[in-house]
């Protein structure tokens, strides 16, 4: 639930901020109702080089947004010879969703990046905005953030933050029906985003590092 409202689509997204780094993961199931209608969506978009984001809710408007915040930061960039910051990215999209103020912007987001350092961002439907150590989206987020509080730790690397997330996740598709069809993980840190190769992430599952 956030802020009163209970998200009605059905998704698994978290976010994990290291000493070192950011990771980012989420399932590929999307939801139509009882239906599963995709079991191949992207649920973590890249925003710039160095910042990405997480989506749950409804996915044109996600993949709106996303695109929406993008083209400012690459216009911020041409204007200023200079990147727009990971928060102010956060901001950025934060306006974006508050600008519907009758009305649910029917999209959460994490947004996680590297700049001068770890930056990790969550943004709820009515635009609402906080810094976050560490933060799970869609309706299975209690049972990851369950799973993750068991072994999150202070100074916690970037390289034990990945199996954390990836369990996170795989615990969520086990007890949440609207969670499925394995584990996309992003990670940022100062030399940029990256996107872990699904068999990468099958290593961590099937050689019991999660």
């Amino acid at each position: 639930m956030v802020n009163g409202f209970t998200p009605r689509k059905g998704t698994t997204t978290i976010g994990i901020k290291a000493s070192d780094g950011v990771v980012l993961a989420a399932d590929r199931r999307a939801t139509a109702g009882y239906t599963v209608a995709n079991k191949h969506v992207k649920k973590i978009l890249t925003v710039t080089s160095y910042c990405a984001i997480t989506i749950a809710g409804t996915v044109g408007e996600a993949f709106n947004l996303a695109d929406r915040v993008r083209s400012e930061a690459y216009m911020y960039e041409l204007r200023n010879n200079v990147r727009m910051g990971v928060k102010s990215i956060a901001n950025y999209a934060s306006l974006l969703i508050n600008s519907k103020k009758f009305s649910v912007f029917p999209v959460q987001i994490i947004i996680g990046g590297y700049d001068s350092s770890p930056e990790l961002f969550m943004i709820d439907f009515f635009g609402s905005l906080s810094a976050e150590d560490y933060v799970a989206t869609g309706s299975g987020m209690h049972t990851a953030l369950g799973s993750a509080l068991n072994r999150l730790k202070p100074n916690l690397s970037l390289a034990e933050a990945i199996p954390i997330a990836i369990r996170s996740i795989s615990a969520a598709m086990e007890w949440d029906t609207a969670t499925g069809e394995g584990v996309d993980v992003v990670y940022a840190d100062r030399e940029g985003v990256k996107r872990m190769e699904e068999d990468e992430v099958a290593e961590y599952i099937a050689g019991g590092h999660i």
